[in-house]
């Protein structure tokens, strides 16, 4: 019974959000059935969750430019190694970098064949459909420093992507499709992220470990989180839970059990620990829709230092006529708040007329103010209240790795690379092939679009699904075919399987 007891205690924490009203039992049997009945509808509702959110979902691979071979002893040989999150890799990666001796010496590519890529695809994150004019939101860390970017749709399409802004501290960035059809674009349903309890089923839907719309559930832990990172500066107001969040699911949604966002899955609390972060939906879509509107977003700035009062216990002590706000910790020189005589040991009690508790709080109402335009703060100055009119100035993004991803990429122009014949029993006895009706491949030229795609020997029988038995025939094909579409070739290898592959000039 331990087993029902769990399905059971589930049930009835799903009874409000599902809708159901309440269960009335009346004996063990009753009590069964109706826990086999509730079973069956959470069951049938995290599928339509999945089913409904996927087309929402997108998984986003990401370039990077090939560095010189770091030596970090041999981490890259552990079994744990490619298991740690994308940022972990790169922030060790930068460590032994620093301390690597300039002495030892580096490896010779003088040889590499121009042909060579300068980047590889190395990344891989998810992220979420916001329009069908092609925008996906997803985080920053996820394109940091990218040179490249595609985007998988969930019915396999892939698409180029361009980067239309990010906000570093906040960790979101907005991307855009290239060419993807609106028709095949599924915007996602959101919520209001403020409204969310604590306590009820948060879903997250991503490419966790290279395993792509992998669905996961748990509930929603702790709401307000802004401590758990290092950086005090960095605009985080985490929503925690216990959904399983790993590596790859980053810019992927954490949906409720309606289907709709709540956040945007953005880091773990080390693995498996049961213990993950999403950027709530409402902090993530004020970003993100500026982003799209201008290409980037202007971050209001008042020059303090803050500290939420309940923190401070020695200063919350002194001040006996109020229970919250947020402490003036410093004001910088020649800043906004400077000019407006806020003082260290102040206390902010409102933004606006909107009161505000923690640091967090009056970051989120300072931070889409208009620059230029003045702001009214409420503030308590030894015990006795008054108002502070303040002109907010933008803030000043720090420096980031360059992103060449929106760079115009020079594609070399390759032909086909096929030399063709029509098949016959010289050729199919020189090969070692059986002899089909059809053209043979002679000879594939290095660095072609056919080059690792076919072999000399190969009888070609079909191009774009038409029939092909003389070198005309492929002639009075390929002057019509797009190579940036692709062109189908249906074909026989050495062992007489019947294959296809695409050729194409590729540009992600």
């Amino acid at each position: 019974m331990s087993e029902w007891k769990t399905i059971w205690a589930l049930l009835v924490a799903s009874t409000y959000t599902l809708g159901s009203g309440n269960i009335a039992l009346a004996g063990d049997e009753q009590h069964d059935l109706h826990l086999a009945d509730w079973a069956q509808k959470l069951g049938r509702a995290f599928v339509q969750v999945a089913d409904q959110v996927a087309p929402s979902v997108v998984v986003i691979e990401v370039a990077h430019p090939i560095e010189p071979r770091i030596n970090n002893g041999g981490l890259e040989d552990h079994p744990g190694w490619n298991q740690l999150p994308e940022e972990e890799r790169r922030r060790l990666e930068e460590f032994f970098k620093e301390r690597q001796d300039p002495a030892e010496p580096k490896k010779d590519d003088s040889n590499r064949s121009n042909q060579n890529p300068r980047d590889r695809f190395d990344g891989k994150g998810s992220g979420m459909v916001l329009s069908r004019e092609g925008h996906v939101l997803t985080n920053y860390h996820v394109i940091e420093a990218a040179s490249r970017i595609r985007v998988r749709l969930r019915n396999g399409r892939v698409f180029k992507a361009h980067v239309r802004g990010f906000d570093s501290q906040a960790d979101i960035a907005v991307l855009h499709l290239i060419d993807a059809p609106a028709s095949m674009l599924h915007p996602i349903k959101t919520a209001d992220s403020d409204a969310v309890q604590v306590g009820e089923f948060a879903i997250a839907i991503g490419a966790p470990f290279e395993l792509e719309y992998s669905v996961t559930y748990g509930h929603v832990s702790a709401k307000g989180r802004s401590t758990v990172t290092l950086s005090r500066n960095l605009d985080h107001d985490f929503i925690q839970t216990d959904a399983d969040i790993n590596p790859g699911n980053s810019g992927g949604p954490l949906v409720n059990i309606r289907g709709e966002a709540i956040g945007v899955n953005t880091m773990i609390r080390g693995l498996n620990t049961g213990i993950g972060f999403a950027i709530p939906i409402n902090m993530a879509l004020e970003i993100g829709q500026q982003i799209i509107e201008t290409g980037t977003f202007r971050r209001a700035l008042l020059g303090i230092g803050i500290q939420t009062l309940t923190e401070n216990y020695e200063l919350n002590d002194l001040v006996s006529s109020i229970s919250s706000g947020v402490i003036v910790s410093s004001v910088q020189a020649d800043s906004a708040a400077a000019e407006a005589d806020l003082r260290p040991a102040d206390v902010i009690i409102a933004v606006g007329g909107k009161p505000v508790a923690s640091a967090q709080q009056l970051k989120n109402q300072i931070r889409s103010k208009t620059i230029g335009n003045p702001v009214i703060l409420d503030i308590v100055r030894n015990d006795k209240r008054r108002q502070v009119e303040i002109v907010p100035r933008e803030w000043t993004r720090p420096e980031v790795a360059e992103i060449t991803a929106n760079k115009a990429r020079e594609i070399p122009v390759r032909p086909l690379g096929l030399k063709l014949r029509k098949a016959d029993e010289t050729g199919a006895k020189q090969f070692g092939v059986t002899l089909t009706e059809g053209l043979m491949v002679w000879e594939v030229e290095q660095d072609s679009l056919a080059d690792n795609l076919i072999e000399p020997g190969a009888i070609i029988t079909e191009v774009n699904y038409q029939a092909v038995r003389m070198p005309l025939d492929f002639a009075d094909i390929y002057k019509d075919v797009d190579l940036k579409r692709g062109m189908i070739l249906v074909f026989k290898d050495l062992l007489g399987n019947s294959t296809y592959v695409i050729l194409k000039e590729r540009e992600l």
